[in-house]
C-alpha cells in the first residue's frame, strides 16, 4: 500500500538501522527529540524479523512521545549497504540476511520501504547510512549553514555523502557517492571491495594497524611493541593514537601517512564536487595530528582556485547523525523537496 506524507504534521520519526540495533526519534519541527526507542535489529534473522523489529521500534518511539501514527509526517530511515532510495529496496547489505540450510545469504534486492510502511501505516523512505549521516551533519551539524559539502566518515571503512546545491547525491540507483572506494594508489593495497588502491584500503582501520605492524617488523623502535606484546590481532587505532600522544614517532608517522592518503581522496572530492565544507566524522578523526596532515595533502592533491574556499571541519552529531539525517530525509518528503 503506498501512503503520502503528512503535510500538516508537526513531527517526524528518524531511524537508524544497523547490524546490532535499531534506534528510533521523533524529533519535532524545532528540532528537539522528544521520543526515544532502541531494539535489537535482528540483523541475521531474515527479511521479515529485520522489518518487524525495525516497525516495532518506531511505534515504541512513537508511544514513548505521547503521539500517534497520525501525527507523525513520515519517516526516514538510514540502512548500510546499497540502498535504492526512489524504490524502496535494500540492493546489498552485507550486514543483513539469513542463514538457508548452513549458508549466511545478505540481502539483494530485497523491498524494504514498503513492507514497514504496511506495518505502521505512515509514508516511509530510507537512504544509505552514511548519506543519511552526512545530510544530518548538513542539517542540524557542522555542516549547516553551507550549500554544498562533502563528509568522510572514519572507522573499519570509510563512509561518505555528498550534498550538492542542498540536495543529496545519491546517482541513478542510490549507490553514490561511495567515495571511500575512489582509487588513491594505482595497483595499491587490495580493499575489501575487490579492488585495489582505494582510499579505505589506506585510511580504515585494517590499513591504519597495518602500516604499524610494517613498521614495528621494519625494526623501528616503538611503544606499541610493549602495547601488542606476541599478539599482532590486537593492535587499535586507538593504542596507536596513545602511543602518538606519548612522542612514539612510529605511531606519528602512521597518523602523518594515514593523513596524506586522506589528503588525497579529500582533495579529489574538493576537485569533482567544489564544496565550501569537509566534514570528518567516526572516532579515527580525533587521532593526532590525522587532520592537520589531511590539510596539507589535500592542498598538494587539489586546485589552488577551488580550494581557496574550502575549510576542513569535524563533525558535531557523533552517534545521532544517523537518527537525525533519517529525521530530515523525512521532512523533505513532507515539504515535498
Amino acid at each position: 500500500m503506498n501512503f503520502t506524507p503528512n503535510k500538516n504534521a508537526e513531527f517526524v520519526v528518524g531511524v537508524d538501522l544497523g547490524g546490532t540495533n535499531v534506534r528510533a526519534s521523533i524529533i519535532s519541527h524545532d528540532e528537539k527529540i522528544i521520543g526515544h526507542a532502541r531494539n535489537h535489529s535482528e540483523a541475521r534473522m531474515g527479511a521479515a524479523t529485520v522489518v518487524e523489529s525495525t516497525a516495532h521500534t518506531i511505534m515504541q518511539a512513537i508511544s514513548e512521545a505521547g503521539l500517534r501514527p497520525d501525527q507523525i509526517g513520515a519517516v526516514g530511515m538510514a540502512v548500510p549497504g546499497h540502498i535504492d532510495t526512489r524504490n524502496g529496496v535494500i540492493r546489498w547489505s552485507p550486514n543483513f540476511g539469513e542463514t538457508i540450510e548452513g549458508v549466511f545469504n545478505v540481502f539483494v534486492d530485497v523491498p524494504f520501504t514498503g513492507p514497514v510502511a504496511d506495518k505502521i501505516g505512515i509514508a516511509t523512505y530510507m537512504g544509505n547510512d552514511a548519506n543519511v549521516a552526512a545530510l544530518g551533519e548538513f542539517r542540524y551539524g557542522a555542516g549547516r549553514g553551507t550549500n554544498d559539502m562533502v563528509m568522510f566518515t572514519l572507522g573499519t571503512g570509510i563512509g561518505s555523502g555528498v550534498i550538492s546545491d542542498g540536495k543529496l547525491v545519491i546517482g541513478s540507483t542510490g549507490a553514490a557517492a561511495e567515495l571511500g572506494h575512489q582509487v588513491i594508489v594505482s595497483g595499491g593495497q587490495r580493499c575489501g571491495c575487490g579492488t585495489f588502491g582505494c582510499l579505505e584500503a589506506y585510511c580504515g582501520t585494517y590499513g591504519i594497524v597495518n602500516r604499524a605492524l610494517t613498521a614495528i617488523e621494519n625494526g623501528k623502535h616503538s611503544l606499541l611493541h610493549d602495547a601488542i606484546g606476541s599478539d599482532r590481532g590486537t593492535l587499535t587505532p586507538k593504542q596507536i593514537d596513545e602511543a602518538a600522544q606519548a612522542g612514539d614517532l612510529a605511531a606519528l608517522h602512521v597518523w602523518e601517512e594515514t593523513g596524506y592518503y586522506l589528503g588525497i581522496g579529500i582533495g579529489n572530492s574538493v576537485n569533482i564536487f567544489n564544496p565550501e565544507k569537509i566534514v570528518i566524522g567516526g572516532g579515527i578523526r580525533q587521532a593526532t595530528g590525522l587532520i592537520d596532515s589531511a590539510r596539507r595533502s589535500m592542498e598538494r592533491h587539489s586546485i589552488f582556485s577551488i580550494r581557496a574556499n574550502v575549510t576542513i571541519v569535524e563533525a558535531e552529531l557523533g552517534d545521532d547523525a544517523g537518527v537525525m539525517g533519517a529525521a530530515e530525509l523525512a521532512w523533505r518528503m513532507v515539504n515535498g523537496e
